[in-house]
C-alpha cells in the first residue's frame, strides 16, 4: 500500500509531553487520532487557504512569524486538547478481524462509562477554549 504523503502538525512526542495521554500509548493508535483533529477540527477551523499555506510553509522552509505565532500558541494547544478528547474513546476500543472489544491491560482498570463520560466533558471543555483563543487570534490577525 502507498503511503500518504501528510504533513503533520502534532507530533506523538509534544502530545504526550503536554497533554494527558500517556508516552507509552502505542503510537499506531495515536497517529490516526492527530490526522483526524487536523482534518476535521483545525482545517474548517482556520480554512483550506491557511492550512495548505502552513502545510507549504512547514514542507518548506519552515514557519515564521505570526504563522510560527499561530502553530505554538494556538494550533497545537487546540490540537493537544482535542487530541486527549479523541484519545479517550478511541484508546478504550480496539477493532480486530473478529470483534470491537474493550482493551484491557493488567495493571490500569478502564474507567465505567460514566467516569469516562465525565473526563471527556472536562477535555472538550479545554478544547474548546483552545479554539476559542484559536478563533480569536485569526479574527485579529486577518490582514
Amino acid at each position: 500500500m502507498a503511503s500518504l504523503d501528510i504533513t503533520y502538525f502534532l507530533s506523538i512526542e509534544t502530545w504526550t509531553e503536554y497533554g494527558y495521554t500517556d508516552t507509552n500509548t502505542d503510537a499506531k493508535k495515536l497517529t490516526p487520532i492527530i490526522l483526524a483533529v487536523q482534518l476535521n477540527r483545525i482545517e474548517p477551523l482556520i480554512g483550506t487557504t491557511l492550512y495548505n499555506k502552513l502545510v507549504s510553509d512547514i514542507k518548506g522552509t519552515g514557519l515564521t512569524g505570526l504563522y510560527k505565532t499561530l502553530m505554538d500558541k494556538y494550533i497545537l494547544p487546540t490540537m493537544v486538547a482535542y487530541c486527549d478528547w479523541k484519545a479517550t474513546f478511541h484508546t478504550t476500543y480496539q477493532i480486530t478481524n473478529k470483534t470491537t472489544g474493550v482493551n484491557n491491560d493488567e495493571h490500569i482498570r478502564a474507567n465505567d462509562l460514566n467516569a469516562n463520560n465525565d473526563l471527556r466533558s472536562e477535555l472538550i471543555k479545554d478544547a474548546k477554549m483552545y479554539e476559542s483563543k484559536l478563533q480569536v487570534f485569526l479574527c485579529d490577525n486577518r490582514d
